[in-house]
């Protein structure tokens, strides 16, 4: 699975082999590592001559590189690419916006890892295909796979991904198809309805903050569905499953 992250160096692994710390925290770890420095090198140049410094300054280059695999969207013809599906209703492909397809193996997948207990917040992770069609500034999200997260801890009213969620689901991910990402993620709100409290806001904001990941929430007593995506939990304009 090529990795939507930026980042520089391999990540560490303990004795069982499994990745020892959560890729996404490592990735924002190294981008305000990055912005600091950057910040810092600004410091240095704002400084009035007349103020020695307190020691010899060292000469240091910043450099940033991005890995050739990091994940971008497919350029495509969103309209023509839909128009080849056997779809049920027909897209409402308004500009900048995105919509979403879930493979039906993966949905049902979603479906019932959900309603298998309705006390509490269940969630995963989703995996998949972007595409973007640029003439029309939109998005269209191909969700091809879903994995469950049987060791987080959920309550009525929350669910949080434990270090146990991520060891379980690592070689998962590392196992996905080289063409997959990931996508974003999905949870429950047993009885509550579908909608983006602000404990999700944040966790759009700052893991699943790209224009075409998205959340997917479903109320498993209701039966509601609906997908958000990019940083600001726009609700889609069009989802399907497939």
């Amino acid at each position: 699975m090529r990795p939507f992250w930026k980042k520089k160096t391999a990540l560490p692994e303990d004795a069982a082999g499994a990745p020892a710390m959560d890729p996404d925290l490592l990735a924002r770890q190294e981008d305000e590592a990055f912005i600091a420095s950057v910040l810092e090198k600004r410091r240095e140049r704002e400084t009035p001559p007349d103020v020695e410094p307190t020691a010899d300054p060292v000469r240091e280059e910043i450099e940033w590189s991005e890995l050739d695999d990091v994940y971008r969207p497919k350029r495509a013809d969103v309209s023509g690419f839909l128009a080849a599906l056997p779809l049920k209703h027909a897209p409402d492909l308004r500009r900048g916006s995105c919509c979403c397809l879930v493979r039906r193996p993966a949905f049902e997948k979603i479906q019932e890892h959900l309603r298998s207990d309705t006390r509490i917040e269940l969630g995963g992770l989703l995996l998949g295909e972007a595409l973007y069609d640029a003439e029309r500034d939109l998005y269209c999200v191909v969700v091809e796979e879903a994995l469950p997260a049987h060791a987080g801890e959920g309550t009525a009213l929350t669910f949080a991904y434990t270090e146990a969620t991520w060891q379980a689901l690592s070689p998962q991910l590392q196992s996905a198809p080289a063409n997959w990402t990931l996508l974003g993620s999905y949870h429950s709100h047993p009885g509550m309805g579908v909608f983006l409290s602000s404990t999700d806001m944040e966790t759009q904001r700052g893991v699943f903050f790209h224009d075409w990941q998205i959340a997917l929430v479903i109320d498993p007593v209701s039966g509601a569905v609906s997908f958000f995506f990019g940083a600001e939990g726009h609700r889609c304009s069009h989802w399907e499953v497939i």
